[in-house]
């Protein structure tokens, strides 16, 4: 069929196709001809609009994960660096303003490079990958985690108080190197965790300020030999 006469189907009533032998009517009822050219092009336009209806559904499951994608980090499955800092601004403003607690965690994964080497570069990601799932999975609903390098993750904990966020900090060192242990099946090198805890405070304004103190504590996990998790306040680090 054409594109003009479609076009005529969808702009007429069923009275004027718009078509060579238009509807006729003998003593009040429909040639059977046309009756039955009319059943056809109904039948068409059903087909057209369900074809319509699956294209438009495609085109917004397309759009929709383009749009996943420039969020997610696809080797973990995290939030990537830029939407993760996006979110991260927004958090320490809110528990700035509303004057409530917000856990930050950075979580580096030690010893990849030797892994990488022994293992391979396949079974590395794949080790990225576990470490990620197993932060997820010790997260609740409204925690925030993103790989913000290429092994090191970081964690928003909304509405969590020192306690609540040493307590995670320590769990995940555990999980984590257990997650990557039954990935490798033990073989070694295995990777490491250290862990930097820290919270927002009222003279954070941005969250740089607040990685920066995170990253701080990393390194003194490291420092002191890895496999643990170091809290740091604001106030422990010299003015």
């Amino acid at each position: 069929m054409g594109n003009g006469r479609l076009l005529g189907v969808f702009l007429s009533g069923p009275e004027d196709v718009g078509m060579p032998g238009r509807l006729e009517k003998t003593g009040g009822s429909m040639g059977a001809r046309d009756a039955k050219t009319l059943e056809s092009l109904r039948a068409e336009n059903a087909q057209l609009r369900e074809i319509l209806a699956i294209t438009e559904d495609n085109l917004r499951a397309s759009q929709e994960e383009v749009l996943r994608l420039s969020m997610v980090d696809t080797l973990t499955g995290v939030f990537n660096r830029r939407h993760f800092m996006d979110l991260a601004d927004q958090e320490v403003s809110r528990a700035r303003r509303y004057k409530r607690p917000l856990g930050v965690l950075v979580v580096v994964l030690d010893n990849m490079r030797a892994v990488n080497q022994a293992h391979g570069t396949e079974r590395g990601d794949a080790v990225l990958g576990v470490m990620g799932a197993a932060i997820m999975r010790a997260l609740r609903t409204a925690d925030i985690v993103g790989r913000t390098a290429g092994a090191t993750f970081a964690v928003l904990l909304p509405e969590t108080e020192r306690d609540g966020t040493v307590a995670l900090a320590e769990r995940l060192v555990l999980e984590m190197a257990q997650a990557a242990a039954d990935l490798l099946k033990d073989a070694p090198p295995l990777p490491t965790v250290s862990l930097g805890a820290t919270h927002v405070v009222r003279e954070d304004v941005i969250f740089d300020a607040v990685l920066r103190r995170a990253d701080e504590a990393v390194a003194r996990a490291r420092h002191a030999g890895g496999r643990q998790a170091v809290y740091l306040a604001a106030d422990d680090l010299p003015a």
